[in-house]
């Protein structure tokens, strides 16, 4: 609506452009946030999304202090507006105004404001690297149908998140995924069990010999496998980056599957009713090296079906040549160029390792992502239907 006003001024505004997927694909392609700062609202559960930047833009309506969390869901009594309004402020308000509201001389109403609806269940941080962080009630499993009958159960399907990632990132980046996928199934997402340090790069424009590190505090990440040199630990100390980033890192972390296997099947006897498994990146790497184990462990997979995105063969171990014997489906950018992290090639062989009759192939052209639309969703949930 914006780009479309401007353009209608005429003559003098004619290059105006406007960013295709808009913020939210932005981000997705710059994870550090690259031009946009602050955060973008959207509407689901989320409520909002930012980048891995730590700079906070708003502030607490009631006492000005740097805030920006809408989770309360705390309201405007007059124009039910949602506010920012810090913890410490929803313990002694209990009725707020907008800033609109007081500009046009509106005072609180004598109805007070509530949270407009439960909210909904979170992920759990974990405390530390053995502790379980998840959720088996993101959703519930059946649902009223129109005629008063219950739907078919949902398929629950254990996700992965890729490499120097943790579970609330990969849930918020796939908030689109499981929006589209909500009638048939239920996403659950863990972090992995290796916690990294907390590295960054100086900015090329700056020039200094001690660089300084982001502001804030950094939020925890995780892996599933490392390089044999990498450092994990639980210091919350910033460092700089040993290297530039190198997109052919992941050929070089080849330590800690054990631990994440462990890890992985403990989480599966703890909760056994887990369809399929969703693996994005490095997630997908170790989804594959999860089912080829439980294959050669127990004859066969745990999971009716696996979902690859963006995946590659992990250099661990040896992959034999016995395939694995599960339904996969493989969703990657295909030609060289459309994914510059992960090259098209390491998906189609990852994809190789699985049976070929039951074996589905979506390539696209967006990028290092998950592609919810049109037809590329379709065919996702034609695949998944097949377990319903």
């Amino acid at each position: 609506m914006a780009s479309a006003y401007i353009r209608s001024k005429g003559e003098g505004f004619e290059n105006v452009f406007q960013l295709y997927g808009g913020i939210q694909r932005y981000l997705e392609q710059y994870p550090d946030g690259g031009y946009f700062d602050g955060k973008n609202f959207v509407f689901d559960h989320r409520i909002s999304v930012g980048s891995n930047k730590d700079n906070i833009l708003g502030t607490c309506l009631v006492c000005g202090s740097t805030y920006d969390d809408y989770s309360s869901r705390c309201r405007c009594s007059n124009c039910r507006m949602l506010v920012l309004v810090c913890s410490t402020c929803q313990d002694s308000t209990k009725e707020y105004v907008c800033e609109l509201c007081l500009k046009n001389g509106k005072q609180c109403c004598e109805i007070s404001v509530k949270q407009d609806c439960q909210a909904e269940p979170e992920l759990s941080e974990p405390s530390d690297i053995g502790k379980l962080s998840i959720s088996n009630k993101i959703s519930t499993s059946k649902a009223p149908g129109s005629n008063g009958s219950e739907q078919l159960k949902k398929l629950r399907i254990l996700c992965l998140h890729g490499f120097r990632q943790n579970s609330s990132n990969f849930k918020g980046r796939t908030s689109s995924l499981a929006k589209k996928l909500k009638h048939i199934a239920e996403l659950v997402f863990i972090d992995a069990p290796h916690e990294l340090s907390f590295v960054y790069q100086p900015h090329p424009d700056v020039c200094s010999d001690k660089p300084s590190p982001p502001s804030g505090t950094a939020k925890t990440k995780f892996a599933w496998l490392v390089s044999p040199n990498m450092s994990c630990h639980t210091m919350q100390d910033w460092k700089v980056a040993d290297a530039p980033f190198d997109p052919l890192q992941y050929q070089e972390q080849t330590d800690g599957f054990k631990e994440s296997y462990a890890y992985l099947e403990s989480i599966i006897a703890q909760d056994s009713n887990f369809d399929g498994v969703l693996g994005f990146s490095q997630g997908a790497a170790m989804a594959a090296l999860l089912c080829r184990q439980q294959q050669k462990t127990c004859g066969s997979p745990k999971f009716r079906f696996g979902i690859f995105c963006s995946g590659y063969p992990a250099p661990v171990g040896d992959f034999d040549r016995e395939p694995i014997r599960l339904p996969s489906l493989h969703c990657f950018g295909g030609g060289e160029g459309h994914d510059r992290q992960i090259a098209s090639r390491a998906s189609t062989e990852l994809a190789g390792m699985f049976e070929e009759g039951r074996c589905t192939i979506i390539e696209h052209d967006m990028g290092h992502i998950i592609p919810t639309r049109p037809p590329y969703i379709d065919r996702m949930k034609e695949f998944l239907c097949n377990f319903i």
